[in-house]
């Protein structure tokens, strides 16, 4: 049954399908092929590939699954949210855990959908996205009443932390064990501002020491412990994403012919 009042014949959404498994993935971009309305551009296995390759295509809406090698769900849709805005994200997965929910839609999932839910349902969700920018489901309702449940019991019992994008990603780097100078060479600051943002935000954490830092921020949900393979793919993509950024800046500022 075709719920979405925007599945009609005069609206096209353009796709991507991000998932590892090749069986799924041939499956799910076969059905998708069906549909005259929906236009497959690309596909690929993990989220560095589909970062890759992002820029040669234009895509409306990525279907990207939260489980992936190399480079997971959650880690591409943060660099979707900085890097290419416009894209809009439906995350898959098998997860039933309202939290895990919540936080990909505060970080800025437009819909979470069960891996076994109807193909009838993720193409509703496909074009409610692209022309109304969301599509609720049932398990993203309960994500919904969990977090206002957490923030109101928050409220009263954990201090608020305003952290920018750029802190964020200075509060990772010191987690993952950077040294100041390596973590000004990544964000064009000096040492001496690394310093200074570092103590700041052991002061915003209430930690006395390094190592309370770290433990305060993985409790806090302020970092994810990863692996040295999955640092390194963040370091070398995120080379790929400066190179490409760079680019595109030079191509904007290249004055027309006469």
């Amino acid at each position: 049954m075709k719920n979405s009042s925007y599945r009609n014949p005069e609206n096209v959404v353009r796709v991507a399908v991000v998932e590892d498994h090749l069986l799924v993935r041939q499956g799910l971009v076969m059905m998708l092929k069906k549909e005259p309305q929906v236009e497959v551009v690309m596909q690929a296995e993990n989220g560095r590939e589909f970062l890759e390759h992002l820029p040669k295509h234009t895509i409306d809406v990525v279907l990207l699954d939260l489980d992936l090698p190399i480079m997971d769900g959650r880690d591409t849709l943060l660099v979707l949210q900085k890097d290419f805005p416009e894209v809009k994200t439906i995350m898959l997965s098998m997860h039933e855990d309202p939290w895990i929910v919540s936080e990909l839609i505060k970080e800025g999932a437009k819909s979470f959908l069960k891996k076994n839910c109807s193909f009838d349902a993720l193409v509703d969700a496909l074009f409610d996205v692209k022309f109304t920018g969301s599509h609720t489901t049932e398990i993203m309702e309960q994500a919904m009443a969990v977090n206002l449940e957490e923030n109101t019991r928050n409220e009263t019992s954990v201090p608020a932390l305003y952290l920018s994008a750029r802190d964020q990603l200075i509060l990772k780097q010191i987690c993952d064990g950077k040294t100041s100078q390596q973590i000004a060479d990544q964000v064009n600051l000096s040492k001496k501002s690394i310093d200074a943002i570092r103590s700041d935000l052991l002061k915003q954490v209430g930690a006395k020491n390094p190592t309370e830092f770290l433990r305060k921020c993985i409790l806090l949900g302020l970092y994810k412990v990863r692996t040295d393979e999955q640092i390194t793919n963040e370091e070398e993509l995120n080379e790929i994403l400066k190179s490409q950024r760079k680019y595109r800046r030079k191509e904007n500022d290249v004055p027309d012919s006469e």
